[in-house]
């Protein structure tokens, strides 16, 4: 007899998809149908892991038996890679002696995933809210809203910023009219989906407001490494208070292995690691093992070729965008591995459904170019994101060359159908 209440959970279906990830599959699709798909859709670098890495996981799996024992390692993972970790924020960012970063404050986690899950639910409780920038990372949003967390989406100002003038804004508005206060912020500098980056100045302010108002500061920091002349900074040269989020995914070309750290404040160093010993136990062994080579010379010197590649397509989808006179609005791109660009109301007619949503399907369909639309980056209650979308050059120059030559190929037709449909 079966009991009609049994159920998925309304938190289940009412998290939003990963938007990129459903271009992504409708791409798979068309590729396994003999289509040839130029992926600009996913954050994925086209390179594998460095070589030192590959080798380091093949040796700890074929290895004699004091090489390959791949069993638990400490919930907070191995402490060799976290004293790597620990000496590569000292040295890469100068922190002065009040603000270096121990082993015991470091906790490996399953990618940066594992460390939103983990920083949320140590952090917050349900019906808390967290504030997120519009636009932003889109787990944000749906990993808080499956933990029962309330949204404050802050606008980014002109510049494709969340910086401490959109947040205190936000802050004092909320104190005016009695909503609940902002208990924290999660906030990545290079940005996903904009490239743009706080300035030092920005992000301490940043920092300094938030330990001001009592908010927990997220500073996810995964696209480090990866900038156009300016530099980053970390949240831990301006705060005691503040979670950084790191990963192996992007500067390090580590995407699928499932890898990625967190420095904590003192104060959560127990609650996390009690977490992470319920929720996932630790990250993966091999994964840990292998990551030990990533601060080498000789696996730096490789990924220092990718950011060069990284360089080149960037400068060559903003060459190619400013030949096209109708887009006027493009994020600065300061860092990461991606443009934003904001179609404006002029090259958008959503009364007869043809925003950027629909503009990425047809521009896949027809042309075999995967691009993401803005719909992943926004608060779903407004209209930016039918407006905005998103190219990825992580997938290497010639993919941007080509991608870019069918998306030129394609816009006359695009400007026209929104042109008619006007009319």
């Amino acid at each position: 007899m079966s009991d009609n209440n049994i159920k998925p959970s309304n938190r289940a279906t009412q998290v939003e998809s990963f938007k990129v990830m459903d271009v992504l599959r409708r791409a798979n699709q068309l590729e396994a149908e003999g289509r040839t798909i130029y992926h600009c859709e996913v954050g994925q670098p086209e390179s594998g892991a460095p070589k030192t890495v590959a080798q380091a996981a093949v040796t700890a799996l074929t290895g004699d038996a004091n090489q390959s024992r791949l069993g638990y390692t400490d919930a907070f993972g191995l402490v060799e890679l976290r004293e790597k970790i620990a000496e590569h924020y000292k040295e890469k960012y100068s922190l002065p002696a009040d603000k270096e970063v121990g082993a015991d404050r470091i906790v490996v986690t399953t990618g940066s995933s594992g460390g939103f899950l983990l920083a949320f639910t140590a952090c917050f409780d349900a019906g808390d809210v967290i504030a997120v920038a519009s636009s932003g990372y889109p787990c944000y949003r749906n990993i808080g809203g499956a933990l029962g967390l309330e949204l404050a989406n802050v606008p980014i100002n002109e510049e494709f910023k969340l910086t401490a003038n959109e947040l205190r804004k936000e802050v004092d508005e909320r104190k005016a009219s009695g909503k609940k206060r902002i208990r924290g912020v999660i906030l990545s500098s290079p940005s996903n989906p904009t490239g743009a980056m706080l300035s030092v100045t920005e992000l301490k302010d940043m920092c300094e407001l938030c330990e001001k108002e009592g908010i927990r500061f997220l500073s996810d920091e995964i696209y480090h490494g990866i900038s156009y002349d300016k530099e980053a900074a970390t949240a831990l040269s301006f705060s005691s208070t503040a979670i950084v989020i790191n990963s192996f995914s992007k500067y390090y070309s580590m995407s699928g292995w499932r890898l990625g750290w967190m420095v904590l404040p003192p104060d959560l160093v127990d609650p996390i690691n009690t977490l992470q010993q319920n929720m996932f136990i630790n990250a993966p062994t091999i994964s840990q093992t292998a990551a030990i080579q990533c601060w080498e010379p000789e696996t730096i010197a490789e990924l220092e070729t990718h950011v060069a590649k990284y360089r080149k397509s960037r400068e060559f989808i903003l060459k190619q965008l400013d030949s096209i006179s109708e887009i006027k609005s493009i994020a600065p791109a300061d860092g990461g591995f991606y443009v934003y660009i904001d179609l404006g109301e002029e090259l958008v007619c959503r009364g007869k459904g043809l925003g950027s949503t629909e503009m990425c399907r047809m521009l896949l369909e027809e042309k075999g170019v995967a691009f993401t639309p803005g719909t992943d980056f926004e608060d779903p209650a407004g209209n930016l994101g039918d407006r905005r979308f998103r190219i990825s050059y992580a997938g290497g120059t010639t993919v941007v060359a080509d991608a870019m030559d069918h998306f030129k190929d394609y816009w006359p037709s695009w400007v026209k159908r929104v042109k008619d449909a006007k009319n």
